[in-house]
């Protein structure tokens, strides 16, 4: 969602970014002339929910509604940003990340949202965990399906793993690595499948990391379908994912199931520096983690893990990578070309 700064009736200013309004659900009614009843009506849920909302119009409130959250947004900017035109009510989550946008706006609709974000995370004391990222929503189920349905249509790569003479030497030999990784894997290589998946990365994961990690993403290798199936064991062992010339460019890796955990056992990604914790996003979530931190996807015991695997980095290290394959081709060598696609 992006940054919204409107002005209330009392001429101050809103900024949805601030930590005065930041870090909770957000419901914003794009509807005034419901506004009384929408507040009336909703006051249940938004209590319930620890959530917050506001009525969004051109003009300042008339007479009678006082007490009703206002902002006023006279180009309709908010309603642009979002694609709606008319009434609608949009919600955002407690990330400030979009969770719905409603054409036609009920209460209900509205109050159903708000409950199903807040039910989704267990309130609880966390005391020592990985340094990790977990984004939800990344990829909705449509796009997880049309990924697991290329990884069925496309050739297999099995247990490839690099190593110091490259990613095409590591296929080469991927028998002589299955003791380390027992996955079948197929690059995102369809146009239409790519484009699709790398604007919701574009969108959802490198803003999170962003925020997070204060780290501007430019570009990802390219993507892979992976399965780890249980008929063959379906692991992957304790490794880094930056310890050769041709990986020390990488700087987040990214875990994103495709499918759900209840069609498997075992498959979840665990870092043993810190402890026995497993992680296991939900289907289309996805696990953002540094590429040096050591890692492992446990052996899956029952059905097929499916998930969508790839590397990020920034400016400079994407400069870092260049001078090496220019390095390598001015000795006559060939780079490996692990390239995706710039994310701008």
């Amino acid at each position: 969602m992006p940054r919204i700064l409107l002005s209330q009736p009392g001429g101050t200013a809103f900024d949805s970014w601030h930590q005065e309004n930041a870090g909770q659900a957000r419901l914003y009614w794009l509807d005034a002339e419901s506004a009384l009843t929408a507040g009336r009506e909703l006051a249940p849920a938004l209590s319930a929910c620890e959530a917050d909302w506001w009525v969004v119009a051109k003009t300042p409130p008339p007479a009678g509604v006082g007490g009703v959250p206002w902002l006023i947004d006279p180009r309709g900017d908010l309603a642009r940003a979002v694609g709606v035109t008319g009434p609608a009510a949009v919600v955002v989550d407690a990330g400030g990340r979009l969770a719905a946008v409603m054409p036609r706006p009920s209460y209900e609709g509205a109050a159903s949202i708000l409950e199903r974000l807040h039910a989704a995370v267990t309130p609880g004391t966390v005391q020592f965990q990985a340094p990790v990222l977990l984004v939800e929503r990344v990829l909705d189920p449509a796009l997880c399906t049309r990924l697991m349905e290329h990884w069925q249509r496309g050739e297999k790569r099995a247990d490839g793993v690099a190593s110091a003479a490259g990613a095409a030497h590591a296929h080469a030999h991927a028998h002589a690595h299955a003791d380390v990784k027992r996955r079948l894997d197929v690059p995102v290589d369809d146009v239409a499948v790519f484009s699709a998946l790398r604007e919701a990365l574009v969108r959802r994961v490198l803003p999170a990391v962003l925020q997070a990690f204060q780290i501007r993403i430019v570009q990802f290798e390219l993507p892979r379908v992976g399965c780890y199936d249980a008929e063959t064991g379906g692991w992957f062992r304790r490794h880094r994912d930056n310890t050769t010339p041709f990986t020390a460019h990488r700087q987040f890796a990214i875990s994103l199931n495709l499918n759900s955990p209840e069609e498997y056992d075992g498959g979840q990604v665990r870092f043993p520096e810190f402890g026995c914790q497993r992680y296991q996003p939900n289907a289309g979530a996805a696990l953002v983690f540094s590429c040096s931190l050591l890692h492992e996807a446990v052996p899956v015991t029952r059905g097929r893990r499916f998930g969508l695997f790839t590397f990020l980095h920034d400016e400079s290290r994407d400069a870092q990578y260049r001078r090496l394959i220019a390095e390598q081709q001015a000795r006559g060598l060939g780079g490996v070309q692990m390239r995706g696609a710039p994310t701008r």
